[in-house]
């Protein structure tokens, strides 16, 4: 066992207690002592921090019975180690209740028989505490030059594993998602089940001591450490965390290799991307990765990295880790492919309950966040159940980004801008201009001559629904310039402007105007 402190069974043994006898609270002879206290006042509680071995005379109670046994309580609430009490003048002996108060807290009381030097005892235990602390951050420092060998020709955590083991001598659970888990040592199948079954029960939880592992700021996996018969020291605990985060260097560079490795897919997912396989061609190197797929719905994220300098540094390996664990926290399987001057993500939803694109938003609200980037750009395709159409998402993704970037939208989604879209598409098939011109030229041609803002009213004046208070508060103008533009736009349109279809059309070419004079 690797003790944190000097505990009272050491000091027991020690010259100056050769005369002195435990004569209560022998449970509590492993109690750690961080410091030694002479006490000759009864109300010191709020001076304690706990943890301490007091020594007194007594003077301060003397024969009452009372007073010392507040005293002694006083103590134990405040997590003392122990008490030493010297016999002599003022205590020859102490009242059973107080012997049977510390029998039942396991709270040490030591006598001495005979007078003894306060002061010596307390500059021989402070020496002794003090070269107990050395020698442990020596061994701490020793372990954490162990495990910086370990880590540097190591792949296997189970060899860190091993090593605290064998330092601790307790039983080890190393769990990750997704993943079974490792003990160490090892056990049967049946005692493994057991203890993680017991590791649940909120009735043993005092015998689990679990130190979380985090990567990419998420939560990695963990360890555990189960002892039945012990708490677990704030020494070990020590031992744990150095190990702990050689683990998180162990697991960060396998996950970069596995990465590098990944790049050999990069060309099927390319063509993957241009719908050049097959469903079962596309199963079959899905269920190689993750044997668990169930098939939902998917999607394609393009982030596109302006040339900065902070992006010239970046590590893109680094990059796609921690895109992949942002995202396969919020339930999705990530694919991911680099290009020059962007990652392309395709996105398999595997989780149900909380919708896909509220996940995605997070996860891209994360990214924007990060201090690995700047200036990044995002676009969503379009969400799609078939896997052999992952190439339209893709295809719908470079659209949004082209979309969004010419109209300074805020949103990254292909459905969030689909009219857009068909606009788009309208462009590339149809003299766009020339139609919009049919509907709106007299408008834009009155502007032109004589102003009047006749296009915003409109614009302001379809989108309220008709409401003249609502436009009017919304251009900011007083109701008699409003009455006087609508029978300006009447004359130039016609006053069915806002009839049925008439209404569709002009909302539709008023935002193809507004989108391709902006992508001029």
């Amino acid at each position: 066992m690797n003790k944190t402190s000097l505990q009272i069974n050491d000091i027991l043994t020690n010259i100056h207690f050769k005369q002195a006898e435990l004569v209560a609270g022998f449970n509590g002879a492993q109690n750690p002592i961080k410091w030694v206290h002479v006490l000759e006042v009864t109300n010191a509680q709020k001076l304690l921090k706990g943890q301490e071995l007091i020594l007194t005379t007594g003077v301060s109670f003397k024969q009452n019975s009372e007073i010392f046994l507040q005293f002694v309580q006083g103590l134990i609430e405040t997590n003392c180690s122990g008490l030493c009490i010297e016999y002599g003048d003022y205590i020859q002996s102490i009242p059973t209740e107080i012997l049977a108060l510390a029998n039942l807290h396991h709270f040490p009381i030591i006598v001495f028989h005979e007078e003894v030097r306060f002061v010596e005892i307390t500059q021989d235990l402070h020496t002794l505490i003090i070269n107990h602390q050395y020698s442990k951050m020596t061994q701490l420092e020793n372990y954490s030059q162990l495990l910086n060998k370990e880590i540097l020709t190591t792949q296997n955590a189970e060899q860190l594993l091993k090593i605290l083991y064998n330092f601790l001598q307790i039983q080890i659970i190393f769990e990750v998602e997704g993943q079974v888990a490792i003990f160490y040592p090892n056990m049967t199948k049946k005692q493994r089940e057991l203890l993680l079954e017991k590791k649940k029960c909120v009735a043993t939880s005092s015998q689990f001591t679990i130190y979380p592992i985090y990567l990419f700021e998420h939560n990695y996996g963990e360890i555990t450490l189960h002892s039945e018969n012990r708490e677990i020291t704030e020494f070990e605990m020590l031992i744990l965390d150095r190990t702990v985060t050689a683990l998180a260097q162990v697991l960060l560079r396998n996950l970069y290799v596995e990465e590098k490795k990944g790049m050999e897919d990069a060309k099927w997912l390319e063509e993957w991307l241009e719908g050049g396989h097959s469903e079962e061609e596309v199963k079959q190197f899905i269920l190689s990765e993750w044997p668990s797929f169930k098939q939902k719905e998917s999607a394609v994220l393009v982030i596109s990295l302006p040339r900065n300098e902070k992006n010239k540094q970046l590590d893109s390996t680094y990059f796609k880790l921690y895109c992949h664990a942002t995202f396969d926290k919020k339930g999705f399987y990530p694919l991911a492919i680099q290009k020059k001057y962007s990652l392309i993500l395709i996105l398999l939803n595997r989780q149900d309950g909380i919708p896909m694109k509220e996940r995605l938003r997070e996860c891209i609200q994360k990214l924007e966040t990060s201090d690995l980037l700047m200036g990044q750009e995002f676009a969503v395709g379009k969400f799609v159940t078939d896997l052999t159409k992952i190439h339209e998402s893709y295809q719908t993704a470079l659209d949004t980004l082209y979309i969004s970037r010419n109209l300074d939208s805020s949103s990254c989604f292909y459905d969030e801008l689909y009219v857009f879209h068909l606009i788009y598409k309208m462009q590339k098939h149809t003299n766009l201009e020339e139609m919009i011109r049919d509907y709106l030229q007299p408008l834009v041609d009155f502007e032109e001559k004589h102003g009047g803002e006749l296009l915003e009213t409109l614009e302001v004046y379809l989108q309220s629904n008709g409401s003249k208070q609502e436009t009017a508060k919304r251009l900011f103008i007083v109701r008699q310039t409003l009455y006087h533009r609508l029978r300006r736009i009447e004359s130039l349109i016609g006053k069915d402007f806002m009839n049925g279809q008439n209404r569709l059309v002009l909302e539709f070419m008023l935002l193809a105007r507004k989108f391709t004079r902006k992508i001029k």
